[in-house]
């Protein structure tokens, strides 16, 4: 029986068309939380990213895997996990900055995160995300407090020169021009695990959903892994079952397909 569903935002919960969640999704979390499943997120986004945005539109979550799973609370806000990078591949990421400080990142901690630089490429990006700019701080800041996600603007060609110095890191993409890069025992994989951990959840008690690369140690971990239509080719590959897209609500149908919520009429 699932006893918790885990979902993705960007492309799983939340179109990059639409840009909010539909009404049908929003009254489909609902549903599942008043037969007493717990819904939780699991996304690469900070919290303070998912209120500026108000993406959500208000939609109540029993708990929260933010910033790739690296920090993790319950609804209330109480941290069950909270794994910044390590200090030494901060410094190495800030050498990377001084060398080539034309390659723009978001800095990501939890409750601040700001960008390195702004330029064409930055706007690109951020205009596929339908989210405000971060304000600009120094790289220095990295060496400052808990970083718990880098966020670079790079090709694949490019990726190598920030992994090159962050030996204790791993990367996964999001975006033809942007990664995120997370401890090497990290992940929302490892953000799952901490959940199961935290509420008392077997693994066929967990569905989990998802679109993209940094979803599929979160699906490998969930009993039952769902993949939307949009979702890349290797996600549906390690799927249980492949619903339809965002915009068709592909969410909404994966939870009538497993009897979680009643067919509509």
């Amino acid at each position: 029986m699932i006893k918790a569903a885990f979902f993705d935002v960007d492309g799983t919960l939340v179109s990059f068309q639409r840009k909010f969640l539909s009404d049908r999704v929003l009254a489909d979390l609902a549903a599942l939380r008043r037969r007493g499943i717990k819904v939780l997120l699991s996304t690469g986004r900070a919290l303070q990213d998912l209120e500026r945005t108000g993406m959500l539109r208000g939609a109540r979550f029993d708990g929260y895997l933010t910033l790739g799973g690296q920090f993790c609370c319950d609804g209330d806000g109480t941290a069950f996990r909270d794994e910044p990078i390590g200090l030494d591949d901060m410094r190495g990421a800030y050498e990377v900055f001084k060398a080539h400080p034309e390659l723009p990142a978001v800095m990501e901690g939890n409750g601040e995160s700001y960008l390195t630089t702004v330029n064409d490429r930055v706007r690109q990006v951020y205009d596929f995300l339908h989210t405000q700019m971060y304000p600009v701080r120094d790289p220095a800041w990295l060496l400052e407090g808990k970083v718990y996600q880098l966020a670079p603007f790079v090709t694949p060609e490019e990726e190598h020169i920030f992994l090159d110095a962050m030996p204790g890191c791993m990367s996964t993409r999001w975006h033809t021009e942007g990664i995120d890069i997370l401890p090497r025992d990290g992940g929302k994989g490892a953000g799952i695990r901490a959940a199961m951990e935290r509420y008392g959840l077997a693994r066929e008690e967990v569905m989990a959903f998802g679109d993209g690369e940094n979803d599929i140690t979160m699906l490998e971990e969930a009993g039952t892994a769902v993949a939307m239509g949009n979702g890349d080719e290797q996600v549906k590959a390690v799927a249980d079952y492949v619903t339809g897209t965002v915009d068709e609500d592909g969410v909404s149908q994966a939870l009538r397909h497993f009897g979680l919520l009643l067919e509509e009429k």
